[in-house]
């Protein structure tokens, strides 16, 4: 992969995520069908909302400063869409309960009982939600494929995982081999080998 092939894709999905956050998030508003059901979907958006806030804008600033600062390390951005393709998870198995028929029939569910739109309504959701899931595990996916990939010689797994994203998908891992730290035992390792 180019060094300006990676930083294009990770935007890209910087990008593509928060358009179907907002995208899931404003339909899921203003679809028929909110009701006490519709709370615990909203709950898990605003989760999500939060924790996007959190990490986006700073790792896209500390990206395109070019940084080594250690706030968009490669462990910490598998954690957080970890976390994000589980909250997306929790949202479409929600969302498959809502899209049965039998909710959109049920006069007490809170949906528009016999509308139309409710029944596609939901299963669109439950789409977007599947495509969300989908998108943030593949991305989770991509920087461990990188950082197992970055991970032979003195550079352990751990190590390499905290290095910056920004430079994982750059492939500039040796720019942070003055910063691995080799303990006393695997130094005395490294001897040994000479005899």
């Amino acid at each position: 992969m180019s060094s300006t092939t990676g930083p294009t894709i990770r935007y890209g999905l910087f990008g593509l995520t928060a358009v179907t956050f907002i995208l899931a998030l404003f339909l899921n508003l203003f679809l028929p069908g909110w009701a006490a059901q519709g709370i615990i979907v909203a709950g898990i958006h605003g989760f999500i909302g939060v924790v996007m806030l959190i990490y986006y804008p700073p790792a896209i600033y500390f990206s395109l400063k070019d940084s080594r600062n250690r706030w968009d390390q490669g462990g910490g951005e598998v954690a957080v869409q970890v976390l994000l393709a589980v909250a997306w998870l929790a949202a479409f198995i929600w969302q498959i309960i809502i899209a049965s028929a039998r909710l959109c029939d049920d006069p007490d569910s809170g949906f528009y009982v016999n509308d139309p739109k409710c029944q596609p309504a939901a299963i669109g959701l439950t789409v977007l939600y599947f495509i969300n899931l989908v998108i943030h595990t593949g991305w989770a996916a991509w920087i461990i494929t990188i950082v197992e990939k970055n991970s032979t010689g003195r550079r352990e797994r751990d190590d390499v995982y905290e290095i910056p994203s920004h430079d994982l998908v750059r492939g500039r891992t040796t720019r942070h081999v003055d910063t691995t730290k080799i303990t006393g035992d695997e130094e005395a390792g490294l001897y040994n080998l000479r005899t």
